[in-house]
């Protein structure tokens, strides 16, 4: 069976210290999730509110303030029973001297009185513990040797404590619970006035039923014990993995990007050879006719020279114009590829500032459910100490007074240590769109043009074709020369 000394070792420092203050419980006060804090310290977090709620500092839960404020948090009368003989310890090992309260002498005192409530010396030990006036002392009596040889059981050490008083007629002692006002202890006289018509219960029987329910919620929170501490675990892999995801895709994005741009920017440079090769044809074909023409100038020098002035101007029009739309075909297809490479870089960036907006989400669902799993391992870990030692006691008052409250706590706890996390798995990765949809189109450069058009239908006589073009009804529009110095304008319905 613990002991309290082994009891009390095997609790965190922090158990016993208010987190507010951060200093040792000064008529601490529970809340519902079973964190407990000072008197003073409870009521300057109340005053703070102004939505009648207040927020555990610890686990972050939120419960309402009742109607009476302060006063209708329940005092936890088994912490300060704790704190007690913690300071018992204390005063033993320090060995200081102390006012004997039945003889009034500074002495190093040798017991303590759990009815009286104060130190005695090894004399007065003697008579209190021997004479009959003290009968009803002997049993709460405490030599404080035993201490120190660490034998004493939390059984025994609440067997010395003295019963609660009535909560309404303080000098009473209590002899039953009433069930209605939350197990308060009443005494005979209240059966009669304050607690009449009530559900009056025995303490024995009220703390058997009590403990009873408290081992089986103990024991369900206990099935999902595991599954809390795992998760935290589960939530840490699932944020290493989504890490991990993001540098992935952050290098297939940029991989993508270069890729495509690589891709576009070697079909620019074929489009820059192509537009090279097309205006170096044009160019030569120019110089082909022009020395055409210049052979049947030099022929006809002296008939013609005028008619040959005309036609090389002619051809030097036609030309300048064919390589004018050639090059603003070509400007216009390169346009396109630059406009293609802009959209490849913003399609980049979108997808890139996409996938850092999921990483955040997730992030922030990940740490979300992390820090929900870190507040109920703390109140879970609260509860376990808190019953380890109030179960330890065995005392019919403390598990009369305190079990309902554990349990009321417990029963919300083991619900949300049942709640899957599904989303989890899927909080390690996203999905994003995929750079490699924005494409070059393939551009159509026209390696040669026709220079003679057959349309069936047209019989003229010497009629010359100079230049061809549509109109924007979809007719055929042709120009050239006629009879003799005449020039004509033929329009061909395309139909």
């Amino acid at each position: 069976m613990a002991t309290w000394n082994s009891l009390i070792e095997d609790l965190a420092e922090n158990f016993f210290k208010c987190s507010v203050c951060l200093d040792q419980f000064n008529e601490p006060k529970l809340l519902p999730c079973l964190h407990r804090y000072c008197n003073d310290c409870l009521r300057k977090v109340i005053q703070a509110s102004h939505d009648g709620t207040i927020e555990c500092p610890l686990c972050k839960q939120r419960c309402c303030i009742p109607e009476d404020g302060l006063d209708g948090f329940k005092t936890d009368f088994h912490m300060k029973s704790m704190l007690e003989f913690i300071e018992l310890r204390k005063s033993f090992e320090k060995k200081g001297l102390k006012q004997c309260v039945s003889c009034s002498k500074d002495v190093v005192c040798s017991a303590y009185c759990f009815k009286c409530r104060d130190f005695l010396c090894d004399e007065c030990y003697k008579v209190h513990i021997s004479n009959k006036m003290f009968t009803d002392h002997q049993p709460s009596t405490l030599k404080l040797e035993n201490m120190a040889a660490k034998n004493l059981t939390m059984e025994e050490i609440a067997a010395m404590t003295e019963d609660p008083r009535c909560h309404f007629h303080i000098k009473e002692p209590a002899k039953l619970c009433c069930g209605i006002c939350q197990n308060e202890p009443v005494c005979f006289i209240c059966t009669y006035s304050q607690h009449k018509g009530h559900d009056l219960i025995d303490v024995t029987h009220l703390a058997k039923k009590e403990r009873t329910l408290l081992n089986q919620n103990l024991a369900e929170l206990s099935k999902h014990k595991n599954k809390l501490y795992t998760l935290s675990e589960k939530v840490q892999m699932a944020l290493v993995k989504l890490n991990e995801n993001a540098i992935k895709k952050t290098l297939l994005l940029t991989s993508q990007h270069k890729e495509q741009a690589k891709k576009i920017k070697d079909k620019l440079a074929e489009c820059n050879d192509e537009c090279d090769k097309g205006a170096a044809d044009i160019e030569k074909r120019r110089g082909c006719e022009k020395r055409e023409v210049t052979v049947k100038h030099e022929e006809e020098m002296n008939r013609l020279i005028m008619k040959y002035e005309e036609n090389m101007k002619s051809t030097d029009v036609k030309y300048d114009q064919e390589l004018e739309e050639f090059k603003d075909n070509c400007k216009e297809t390169e346009g396109e590829f630059f406009n293609k490479l802009g959209e490849l870089d913003s399609n980049f960036k979108t997808l890139t500032t996409t996938k850092d907006i999921l990483t955040s989400q997730n992030k922030t669902k990940c740490e979300e459910i992390l820090n929900k799993c870190k507040q109920l391992m703390k109140r879970f870990e609260n509860l376990s100490a808190t019953c380890s030692t109030i179960l330890a006691c065995n005392d019919d008052w403390t598990d009369a007074q305190c079990v309902p409250y554990i349990r009321a706590a417990s029963e919300p706890m083991i619900e949300e240590m049942k709640q899957e996390y599904p989303e989890l798995e899927s909080l390690s990765d996203f999905v994003i769109g995929d750079i490699t949809k924005v494409i070059y189109d393939e551009v159509v450069i026209t390696e040669s043009a026709e220079s003679v058009v057959d349309v069936a239908g047209i019989k003229a006589k010497e009629y010359r074709i100079n230049g061809m073009t549509s109109s924007s009804d979809g007719n055929i529009v042709m120009t050239g020369r006629a009879l003799k110095e005449e020039s004509h304008i033929t329009v061909i319905n395309m139909k």
